[in-house]
């Protein structure tokens, strides 16, 4: 049964950074961190935690320069797991499940590999250590395509359901609600910070050594239309990750959770079930 509950908006400040999240669910449960992909935000996981928040806490995070948290001078996995270290001492969190998209999934590998004992599961959505060069060019026409402003929500949402042809009209509405605000113009842009769109697009290949020091179960989510993680590599994940699996979401390209939010939280709710998970 989903949850009727909504969100707490929450900040934190990290150093000179306020961060903003969002906490849903029972405070007692076992927690799970959400990690959005680039240009992405904490809502991007709403449906989802609105679908398991009866029984888990939910943290969705702002990563730094994206949502409602601050910019910053610099991003990179370093920055955002750092940001990620300090988050989770402030929360007190000493288990915890970590779920990442895109991005988001490269940080939670990384943090994974660098916390063991903080990490009891992890869920890596549509990323690996090597980038299809298909993924690559659609992100870099995207991004070099992308309005400087819209002069409303609708065109804003037009807008969204070219890049997204496989999101229902719900779910891009939804989105574009928290997505946008308004600039000095009066005209509606992206909260993230534009420096954002300047993020090299490469194969982060330095990343297998950090998969293959990943000890805690593992699930990895590939959208069987993907254009930015082939079936090979997600494979070859599989078997680098010790306690490691591999589910193919059909109907989804790289935004699982978008495209087939329905198969996206079962194939999650499946993989804890079938582990023994310990609440914070």
């Amino acid at each position: 049964m989903k949850s009727t509950a909504l969100p707490e908006d929450k900040f934190i400040q990290i150093d000179n950074l306020s961060l903003h999240y969002l906490d849903w669910g029972n405070k007692d449960a076992v927690p799970i961190v959400l990690l959005h992909g680039l240009c992405g935000n904490a809502h991007y996981w709403d449906f989802f935690a609105r679908s398991v928040a009866n029984e888990y806490r939910l943290i969705a995070v702002d990563q730094r320069g994206h949502g409602d948290s601050d910019w910053a001078e610099s991003y990179g996995p370093r920055d955002y797991v750092l940001d990620l270290e300090a988050f989770v001492d402030n929360l007190k969190l000493s288990q915890f499940v970590l779920i990442g998209h895109s991005m988001g999934g490269i940080n939670a590998i990384i943090y994974a590999a660098r916390h063991p004992e903080q990490v009891s599961a992890l869920v890596i959505v549509d990323i690996g250590p090597e980038i299809a060069a298909a993924g690559v060019e659609r992100m870099e026409r995207e991004r070099s395509g992308e309005p400087e402003a819209f002069g409303s929500e609708e065109e804003a949402i037009s807008y969204m359901r070219k890049l997204e042809p496989r999101q229902s009209e719900d779910f891009i509405r939804y989105q574009m609600k928290y997505a946008l605000k308004r600039d000095e113009k009066g005209r509606l842009t992206f909260k993230y910070d534009k420096k954002l769109r300047g993020t090299e697009l490469r194969s982060p290949t330095w990343l297998w050594e950090h998969v293959n020091q990943i000890i805690c179960p593992a699930l990895l989510i590939h959208g069987a239309e993907s254009d930015m993680l082939a079936a090979e590599v997600a494979q070859a994940m599989g078997g680098s990750l010790a306690f490691g699996s591999v589910i193919d979401v059909e109907g989804a390209g790289h935004s699982v959770p978008g495209d087939n939010p329905e198969a996206f939280e079962a194939a999650v709710r499946d993989f804890l079930r079938s582990i023994e998970l310990h609440r914070n």
